[in-house]
């Protein structure tokens, strides 16, 4: 089992954050999680949605905006929004990145930014549409890669991915079975799960035998890997069990 921390460590710090992705480092987790989008420039700046807010309150399309000014436009503790690169540099050897695509034109640039840098970290590279890990195998053929569902049966997520050479399926939505997960896995596929801010199910994931775990909050996965290396059962769940509070807690991956 690796652990993910989505959008960084973003319980701790504002989400997609050079500060986010540090703190993700300072408790060693496996991966951070991060999305992209292009700028006017066509540069690939970290942000979650369409749009930012701008310090006088307004709302702006990313794309409207170099990464020169998105960089001037405040997050939060002193954080603003970061190129792609910026994230990379930072991760370096420390920890891995996984990329998620959100629109047109990010697979290309993505490969474009790879071939001109050295010292990349560990990369997956996903998305939610299947066109765009269908680009990022053309545009960045060695970066290992991902599909998001939001709602798809496992024979569905098995095609799916096969049709893209997809490596990792990450279905997003719940209930997440280990008969699900063994039969991913005997499709050759790794799983990565739904992020989740509850410790309960967040074992229970591990326990199904989920080969990625996700949070918003680094503690929590530190925690999941030591009960998982120390072999302490934790509070025990069935793995096809309802989390009872796992799923009313955590912000939706998307």
């Amino acid at each position: 089992m690796r652990t993910v921390g989505h959008r960084g460590a973003s319980a701790l710090a504002p989400e997609n954050t050079l500060l986010a992705i540090q703190l993700a480092i300072s408790h060693r987790l496996d991966f951070a999680e991060v999305d992209v989008h292009l700028s006017r420039d066509r540069q690939l700046v970290v942000h979650h949605d369409t749009h930012c807010t701008a310090g006088d309150g307004t709302r702006v399309a990313i794309e409207a905006l170099t990464a020169a000014e998105l960089a001037r436009v405040p997050k939060g503790a002193g954080q603003v929004i970061p190129t792609l690169a910026e994230v990379l540099v930072l991760a370096g050897r420390h920890i891995g990145v996984y990329v998620e695509l959100k629109t047109r034109g990010t697979a290309e640039a993505l490969g474009a930014l790879l071939r001109g840098m050295s010292g990349v970290p560990e990369l997956i590279g996903g998305s939610f549409s299947p066109s765009l890990v269908a680009d990022l195998r053309r545009a960045a053929p060695d970066v290992p890669r991902s599909v998001l569902f939001r709602r798809a049966s496992t024979a569905t997520m098995i095609q799916t991915c096969r049709a893209v050479g997809a490596r990792y399926a990450h279905p997003c939505r719940r209930p997440i079975t280990a008969t699900s997960i063994l039969r991913l896995h005997a499709a050759g596929l790794l799983v990565m799960t739904p992020h989740t801010n509850d410790l309960v199910e967040a074992q229970r994931f591990r326990d199904a035998g989920a080969d990625l775990v996700a949070s918003d909050d680094p503690r929590l996965l530190v925690t999941l890997r030591q009960t998982h290396v120390n072999g302490a059962p934790g509070r025990s769940v069935s793995a096809d069990a309802p989390s009872r509070e796992g799923p009313a807690r955590s912000r939706r991956w998307r």
